[in-house]
């Protein structure tokens, strides 16, 4: 009978859970999405400092209809590797 390792188990997870948010296929839950107002506030910009970048493809955006959503974990992770861009 196979012995299960419960601290790989929990970091084999993890790992795959930080590719997902990465993966094309990925879709925020609900608690993670966010609207562009929401981004807005979160980075210290204006709504239309934010519908530029989507617009110029500058941070990951789902599209839903005429709504864009976007992923508080991912702009999380697009901030820390890209503080050049969002600094005043």
């Amino acid at each position: 009978m196979p012995v299960f390792n419960k601290e790989k188990l929990k970091k084999n997870q993890s790992s795959e859970k930080r590719k997902s948010i990465s993966s094309k296929n990925y879709f925020p839950p609900k608690e993670d999405q966010m609207t562009q107002s929401e981004v807005a506030e979160m980075f210290g910009r204006t709504v239309q400092t934010i519908i530029n970048w989507k617009k110029n493809n500058v941070i990951p955006y789902y599209q839903i209809g005429r709504h864009p959503i976007f992923s508080r974990k991912q702009l999380t992770e697009f901030a820390s590797r890209n503080q050049n861009r969002i600094a005043d």
